[in-house]
């Protein structure tokens, strides 16, 4: 009898350590890694400092069109506080988005997706043979200028620079997804919405 009680025990304790392990690894941030292995809804999913934009995603119905059955994309994606200028009702749809989005709400959050999203994997220096040039979903130009290893400024032809607001800046450019790339964005590439 007085076998089994160390024994017991030490199969209890290797239990309790085995339970504490599993307890531990379960708690742990998954981290998504930014080298091609994670798809981009993924990787926006994972960051949510892009949840905004990843909700206006999803309320466009655009999901469908990102992904690797499709060929790869480029999003310039700008982060929750570059959202803050837009108008506070849009900013509500982003915030609470609605389990079924009305038809007009579905073409907001497209305008806003189709002018910060293009065809192809264009990395920053990609962009650049193509003298700056990239043709948004919505048929629309930008310009797209690096100023640093991964930063550069973006100006949407067309659109005038309004005073003293800053240009759009790629803050953190060529995070690459196994199905294209996104640009880390100072505000929404947009005319208006």
């Amino acid at each position: 009898m007085t076998l089994l009680r160390p024994i017991s025990r030490r199969l209890a304790l290797g239990a309790a350590a085995l339970g504490l392990l599993a307890a531990c690894q379960q708690g742990a941030p998954r981290v998504v890694a930014e080298d091609g292995t994670f798809d981009l809804l993924t990787m926006l999913r994972d960051k949510p400092e892009h949840r905004r934009f990843l909700n206006a995603i999803t309320i466009s119905g655009q999901a469908s069109r990102i992904g690797a059955q499709n060929g790869a994309v480029t999003l310039f994606v700008p982060t929750n506080d570059a959202l803050n200028s837009l108008p506070a009702d849009f900013l509500a749809l982003l915030d609470n988005p609605p389990s079924s989005p009305t038809p007009e709400q579905r073409q907001r959050a497209a305008a806003l997706v189709n002018a910060n999203a293009a065809f192809g994997m264009l990395r920053l220096a990609d962009i650049q043979p193509r003298h700056g040039r990239v043709q948004t979903w919505d048929r629309a130009r930008i310009r797209v200028t690096q100023t640093g290893q991964r930063t550069a400024t973006v100006v949407r032809d067309g659109v005038a620079p309004q005073p003293g607001r800053p240009a759009i800046a790629i803050t953190r450019a060529d995070v690459l997804g196994s199905d294209g790339v996104f640009h880390v964005t100072s505000s929404p590439i947009l005319p208006a919405i």
